[in-house]
């Protein structure tokens, strides 16, 4: 973390190897956390992957195994989980 925090401009990497992908696993257990809960089958989840402006959606309004590369809103997006 020092390294990070206390290198020069030049040399901070603001995306280290690996932690998308812990960051991808981590929403991935909170989807399956959430799940136990009830009234989850009425649950939605979004994730929102900002330097690659993708959003990953799951929702009981949303068609499963669907990839979409159509050009939308976050705004937009909620309207269509709610």
């Amino acid at each position: 973390m020092n390294d990070l925090l206390f290198s020069p401009a030049a040399d901070v990497q603001y995306d280290p190897d690996g932690s998308l992908v812990d960051a991808d696993m981590a929403a991935f257990y909170t989807w399956i956390n959430l799940m136990r809960l009830s009234g989850a089958e009425k649950s939605s989840f979004f994730a929102w992957f900002e330097e690659r402006r993708e959003a990953l959606v799951i929702a009981p309004s949303m068609a499963k195994n669907t990839i979409s590369n159509q050009s939308c809103t976050l705004s937009e997006i909620y309207r269509w989980i709610t």
